[in-house]
């Protein structure tokens, strides 16, 4: 008898563990087959400060605080510092691979603070969006600037985690030309402002956000989203 319940316990313990994989005697499967929207950004993605000042934490960053709104897998593709650059040299393992049905482009404030032309940034982001625009997918790119944050430069110490970020001031309708001529040409959502109840109120550092403003952001993000995600049923 022992040896029957020792080897029924075994036999379980296996089922169990393969429960998550092809199932067990009902055919179950844990496999997320849910639609895939990919967060695609830099530090305003990744959640630089959202605990700690200059850490990540996507654990409270808005694709984080984005997936308690949606019936969808959000996938957090945000790196730290990157560039529009350094975001077409990982398009494919981070974005492509991942099959998208929604992805959210979020990049050009390193490229503010480096000073990169925005020539170069407009390049980049056009290759980007032209890589992911196949008619499979919807596309949203977003500004990392508002009036308010622009408007703000003016009085900002100079403080070495800002850069050439002030310069921001000086080059807004540039950017804004930038993204709205992006936008248009591919006929694809612009996310006019993240940053609504977040910058001055709810930050970890002067640039980013900490948990409680990544979750208003996340508010923010998600009403732009609403239209296209309650046509496809994809809310909790």
């Amino acid at each position: 008898m022992g040896k029957i319940l020792s080897t029924l316990g075994i036999a379980g313990f296996f089922c169990m563990v393969a429960l998550g994989i092809i199932g067990c005697s009902n055919g179950s499967t844990s496999i997320d087959d849910r639609p895939v929207l990919v967060c695609f950004g830099d530090s305003l993605t990744i959640g630089t400060s959202a605990s700690n000042i200059g850490k990540d934490d996507p654990s409270k960053a808005y694709p984080a605080f984005l997936q308690q709104k949606v019936n969808m897998q959000v996938i957090n593709a945000g790196v730290s510092g990157h560039t529009s650059g350094d975001a077409r040299s990982r398009i494919d393992r981070d974005v492509i691979n991942k099959d998208p049905q929604i992805v959210i482009i979020e990049f050009g404030a390193n490229d503010c603070l480096r000073s990169v032309p925005i020539e170069n940034t407009k390049e980049n982001l056009d290759y980007i969006i032209t890589r992911l625009n196949d008619g499979n997918k919807k596309l949203y790119l977003a500004k990392f600037y508002n009036d308010t944050v622009v408007q703000s430069l003016h009085t900002f110490p100079d403080l070495p985690i800002l850069g050439d970020f002030k310069e921001l001031a000086n080059k807004k309708n540039q950017y804004d030309d930038m993204f709205s001529e992006l936008a248009s040409k591919h006929s694809i959502e612009l996310i006019e402002d993240i940053w609504t109840g977040v910058w001055g109120t709810h930050m970890g550092d002067p640039i980013h956000p900490n948990a409680k403003g990544y979750e208003i952001m996340a508010d923010n993000y998600f009403n732009e989203l609403l239209p296209y995600l309650s046509a496809n049923n994809m809310l909790r």
